[in-house]
């Protein structure tokens, strides 16, 4: 919890903080490899490579490097991205051994992290205004980056954690969710520009009583910390910014079918939906598409192809075009692919598919929620 891990690092005398979930079992020979980019660059915070322990039987399952980096969305949820080309790119020409070398991440998983104590009081320390769990992890992502410090993975740290199927304690405070609470706070004080479209997706969130922020924006100054755009295209330029989009928001046939992710661009393979509309503010995220310049078609967190079925689904996006590339017509209304084919809301499967462009054809008339061109 936030309370507990700020008390416990005010408390602390050692040179550096290292902080482990309760549910953790490190490994012979892991703390060393954590500790020695510190040694080198006091900004630099370090986090272990991972292995799996079942919660139910606590067997113990081995990786043999780190495969993935964390990333961000525009619900500033914390995702594993995979390791993008310029990363491997860099490991490869400065490390002789790349496959253990340590992995540059835009952000952390939260509570397995090491950083130099008086670093970490210098940068800010925890958010006090943030309460029990979550968003913690992320604001001091940004933070770290945004203010001159560095985070790595540590594939020769090796720590056990056990993944729990579902958290042991609620999140109702005072004021109400506090996960809720805790992100309107990490976005009001970092996300500048971009506040706008965080507000956008989660419209619920823009009204919201978080308590005063003076403190922390006034720490942000103190710092003189970059803007969140720099954050994003220099440390995380997988995500997109409002300004590349072409539009957003429900994308919806003249049939009044929307795209709905129905959560299935939580991971690779799953299927997009089409269903109900929402009239007014729209306050489900799954219902939140984005169409960008460089003609891919997203959720929130992966692109959508349709090189593996004729309906489409969500994969890692490759920014290659193919099965990814989606042009918008606006003469038309239609959303095209070099194939010939359309976008097509099928209201019988209830998907989003592809099939031959047909003129005045009221599934594949799309209007957006907000464009941009």
């Amino acid at each position: 919890a936030v309370v507990s891990t700020q008390s416990t690092g005010r408390q602390a005398r050692g040179d550096v903080l290292l902080y482990l979930d309760a549910h953790c079992e490190p490994t012979p020979g892991w703390l060393e490899p954590l500790l020695e980019p510190i040694g080198r660059d006091r900004t630099t915070v370090t986090m272990p490579s991972l292995d799996a322990i079942n919660w139910e039987d606590l067997t113990y399952a081995g990786a043999d490097t780190i495969w993935v980096i964390g990333g961000v969305n525009w619900l500033m949820n914390m995702l594993w991205a995979p390791i993008p080309p310029r990363e491997t790119e860099r490991r490869q020409k400065e490390d002789p051994f790349p496959i253990t070398a340590n992995l540059r991440t835009p952000t952390m998983a939260g509570g397995l992290f090491a950083m130099d104590r008086l670093y970490f009081k210098e940068l800010g320390e925890y958010d006090d205004g943030m309460g029990v769990w979550g968003g913690e992890n992320m604001e001091l992502s940004f933070r770290i980056w945004m203010c001159g410090g560095s985070m790595l993975f540590v594939p020769c740290s090796k720590v056990g954690h056990i993944f729990r199927p579902s958290h042991p304690y609620d999140f109702m405070g005072n004021n109400g969710d506090v996960v809720s609470t805790n992100y309107i706070r990490a976005a009001r004080v970092w996300f500048d520009d971009e506040l706008d479209f965080f507000f956008k997706i989660r419209p619920q969130f823009k009204d919201k009583d978080v308590g005063d922020l003076t403190e922390r924006h006034e720490l942000r100054k103190r710092l003189n910390c970059k803007s969140y755009a720099w954050f994003i295209r220099n440390v995380f330029p997988e995500l997109p910014l409002e300004r590349d989009l072409l539009a957003s928001g429900q994308f919806r046939t003249d049939e009044d079918r929307c795209m709905d992710t129905r959560g299935g661009d939580l991971s690779q393979g799953n299927a997009l939906h089409l269903g109900s509309c929402t009239n007014g503010v729209n306050t489900n995220s799954n219902r939140f598409m984005m169409l960008t310049k460089e003609n891919t078609l997203m959720g929130l967190n992966f692109c959508t192809d349709s090189g593996f079925a004729e309906h489409l689904q969500f994969h890692n996006c490759h920014h290659q075009g193919g099965g990814q590339k989606f042009v918008y017509d606006p003469a038309t209304r239609q959303i095209r692919q070099d194939t010939g084919k359309c976008l097509t809301g099928d209201t019988k499967l209830e998907k989003v598919t592809m099939a031959p462009c047909v003129e005045g054809n009221k599934a594949q008339l799309w209007s957006f929620e907000f464009t941009y061109f």
